[in-house]
């Protein structure tokens, strides 16, 4: 009867086209030749994959397929313990149901007559019914048979596990991705098991004597391919067979990618741990992913890259406006100066009336914005694996606020990819997140030690290892909405193709602590609620936030990532997307972070932030009429008023200042030569509405918050923006001594706890209540 079916379904492949003649004779011989059905010999050679041989047979024999019985049925894996493991991957058959005398197996073939004899042996009167299951399928099956197993009934009970498939089959992932997800199970303890299971070697013990891995045996793959399915092959055993590392025994996309390259070879396989897996690639690698994390960019595109501070064309420039202004005091004293004073008073004018029209039209935006009905309505198994960049440097005391915040994402922790960026010198804060014991979802990257030491630096090393469509970036103290990343799905898939990153606003959990962080929240609140949805409604560039911005995995890459050499480099991305004819747009969700609360550190971040405005602002001022061009007027002015405006109103801020009230005190007539009665108005109507209006707009913007304690505080607006000025200068000091310098900012100064703090949100979903 075997052979019957057999015949039938190599004529069912003839008829559909699916192989022909001369191919089906090949894999006939590869069969012979290695002793393995018609089906493995078609899938090594790359001619058919299992899963359409397992269509094919399931329609010839008109029996169900086992994807489509499982989705109705539980399975009973204690029926499994009446077979050793070996004998069900020998025969290639799993016992999935036993239901009124009738056995349900999941089989590869139909009829096999050494499976019903060794079912009879077990339940002699049984009666047998069969589901057409892949190779691939069963194994898994026999996998889950050593979970359920493995951890002990007190623990996880019928219901429980049955809670666990309903969880595995919404999302769309296997019951061992459902219970690592769901921090049931450790990846160290899914390797073990799946390794006895399958009668596997465990790579950890294979290759503890030190054994090196060839090289030479994973040079077809690039690191994308390899961590995209997370594979390492380690040696060729002889001119056939290949010994490869693999995370998943039951993988076919990696039997798949192997097989393109080598058709017809036989795999040895390792069982692997993720971790294990990134570690090996990071070896074979290394070299060349550091080098691509520095020079991705400055090789790509030279006139993109801050790594040379000015052009020789903007030090010609500078040194003709400097021999320019001396010439003009020489010759004309109170005319330049007059001059200067009104060309700064027109700007500031310009400024305020940009700001506020931004600012009305961020107030009025309700188009982008995403409802919870929104959110419900996604299909948890559509939903692309996420990757998350999390650098952390010297700061191993916010750990566990990290994994705290990313275990309440409202998002399957299936599909979550969150990569620790730690520096391999940083031996505190390594130790600290070992300590930690991070959920399956999380892997250590370790960045080699290079110049420039910077955030970007390490967000680009750790793009190489990124598995996701998307990706974004959290700082080590973040704690984002629950519901941020299936807001951002929606954004995008409701968004134009050219959307390529989508911001998320940000604030501050620790608001309430002292005056630096009640008006930094002030600052925030205007910038992220008003100022982005203002920009991003009338399609102006955006310069991002440092963190919680959201990409499309593939168009970042495409833009060479973000320049290592920039120490503000989220700004400068976001006038590249600009360039390239790509959109950014905001999302009304919040990101909550520590504000700093003492003002050194405060300094130091400000000033870095600045300085790397001046780097963005020089590099895409190189070439004034090429970016013109690739931006349009429009998207080309703003720029100028966003990025080169902010650090050009803060340099000038105290000399405005410090004119204004030296006038008050002296009344000195000679700055009536300075001041024309035209540029005066000017200068007093900036002077009075521009402050005016700046605090207006922040207390505005804590109202939408609610945040009405902080209204009042909004009239010291003033005195923190000379404390911007500060900043200012120390930025423009560095930018000549030490312009890729990177003023580390100190977190977990605060003396207030995120849950502290009611609105700092919770996820109000658990998705399961499972024992702990």
């Amino acid at each position: 009867m075997a052979i019957t079916i057999q015949s039938q379904v190599k004529q069912q492949l003839l008829n559909q086209g699916l192989v022909d003649q001369n191919q089906l004779k090949l894999a006939q011989r590869l069969t012979r030749l290695l002793h393995c059905p018609l089906q493995q010999a078609l899938w090594r050679l790359n001619l058919l994959s299992l899963e359409t041989y397992a269509e094919v047979t399931a329609a010839v024999t008109a029996r169900p397929r086992l994807t489509e019985w499982r989705s109705r049925h539980p399975i009973d894996f204690g029926l499994s313990t009446v077979f050793a493991p070996e004998a069900l991957l020998a025969y290639r058959f799993f016992p999935c149901r036993q239901h009124n005398g009738t056995i349900t197996l999941a089989v590869e073939r139909p009829n096999v007559r050494s499976i019903r004899q060794a079912v009879r042996q077990a339940w002699p009167e049984a009666k047998v019914r069969t589901v057409i299951a892949t190779q691939h399928e069963i194994e898994q099956l026999i996998v889950e048979a050593g979970l359920h197993r493995a951890l002990p009934a007190s623990d996880l009970e019928d219901t429980t596990w049955w809670a666990v498939y309903q969880e595995a089959r919404q999302v769309g992932t296997s019951v061992a991705d459902a219970l690592l997800g769901l921090e049931l199970l450790q990846p160290e303890d899914y390797a073990d098991i799946a390794a006895e299971q399958m009668g596997l070697p465990r790579f950890n013990r294979l290759f503890e004597d030190g054994t090196e891995v060839d090289a030479n045996a994973a040079s077809d793959f690039d690191s994308a391919a390899l961590l995209s399915h997370l594979f390492v092959p380690l040696r060729w055993l002889d001119q056939k067979t290949l010994m490869v590392a693999i995370a998943d025994p039951n993988a076919a996309q990696v039997e798949q990618q192997i097989y393109e390259k080598n058709p017809g070879c036989t795999l040895v396989k390792v069982i692997a741990t993720p971790q294990e897996i990134t570690e090996l690639v990071d070896q074979l690698h290394q070299s060349a992913l550091s080098w691509d994390a520095r020079y991705r960019l400055l090789v790509r595109s030279p006139a993109e890259s801050a790594a040379r501070v000015f052009s020789l064309g903007q030090v010609i420039l500078g040194g003709l406006l400097v021999c320019g202004f001396v010439v003009g005091i020489t010759a004309d004293l109170w005319g330049t100066l007059a001059a200067i004073a009104a060309l700064l008073n027109i700007f500031f004018f310009v400024s305020i009336a940009y700001r506020l029209f931004l600012s009305l039209v961020g107030a009025a935006d309700f188009v982008h914005t995403v409802s919870p009905e929104d959110v419900a309505a996604l299909n948890e198994k559509t939903l692309p694996v996420y990757s998350i960049l999390v650098p952390v440097y010297k700061e191993p005391e916010v750990l566990p606020i990290l994994i705290n915040a990313l275990s309440e994402l409202d998002y399957p922790h299936e599909k979550l990819d969150v990569l620790l960026l730690l520096e391999e010198n940083d031996a505190e804060t390594i130790a600290a997140a070992k300590a930690a014991t991070p959920p399956a979802y999380m892997r250590f990257i370790y960045i080699p030690a290079s110049a420039p030491q910077t955030k970007p630096k390490a967000c680009n090393y750790g793009l190489s290892f990124a598995r996701g469509e998307y990706i974004t970036i959290y700082d080590a103290e973040d704690i984002p909405d629950p519901d941020q990343l299936k807001k951002v799905i929606v954004t995008f898939r409701k968004g134009p193709e050219n959307l390529v990153c989508v911001q998320a606003a940000l604030n501050y959990f620790n608001r309430d602590e002292n005056l630096l962080t009640r008006l930094f929240t002030l600052e925030y609140s205007y910038w992220f609620d008003y100022l982005l949805p203002g920009l991003q409604t009338l399609g102006l560039p955006i310069p991002l936030g440092g963190t919680s911005n959201h990409f499309r995995l593939p168009l970042l890459l495409e833009m060479g990532g973000w320049d290592p050499f920039n120490v503000t480099e989220d700004a400068d991305l976001g006038i590249r997307t600009a360039e390239r004819g790509y959109r950014i747009g905001v999302v009304n969700s919040t990101t909550y972070e520590e504000a700093n609360c003492h003002l050194p550190n405060w300094i130091r971040q400000r000033s870095r932030w600045l300085k790397g405005y001046m780097q963005t602002w020089l590099v895409h001022n190189r070439y004034p009429l090429r970016s013109l061009r690739r931006l349009g007027l429009k998207n080309w002015l703003s720029t100028q008023l966003f990025v080169g405006g902010t650090v050009l109103a803060f340099l000038s801020e105290p000399i405005v200042w410090g004119v204004f009230i030296y006038w008050l005190f002296t009344r000195a007539d000679w700055l009536d030569y300075v001041f024309p009665n035209w540029i005066l108005y000017l200068s007093l109507f900036n002077l009075l509405f521009g402050n005016a209006l700046g605090v207006y707009l922040t207390m505005l913007a804590v109202f939408h918050r609610r945040y009405y304690g902080l209204v009042a505080y909004a009239l010291l607006n003033p005195f923190y923006w000379i404390l911007h000025s500060a900043a200012g200068y120390m930025a423009l000091w560095q930018l000549f001594t030490k312009p890729f310098y990177w003023e580390k900012t100190v977190h977990g100064l605060s003396k207030i706890r995120p849950g502290a703090n009611p609105d700092v949100p919770k996820s109000p979903l658990k998705r399961l209540n499972l024992p702990t």
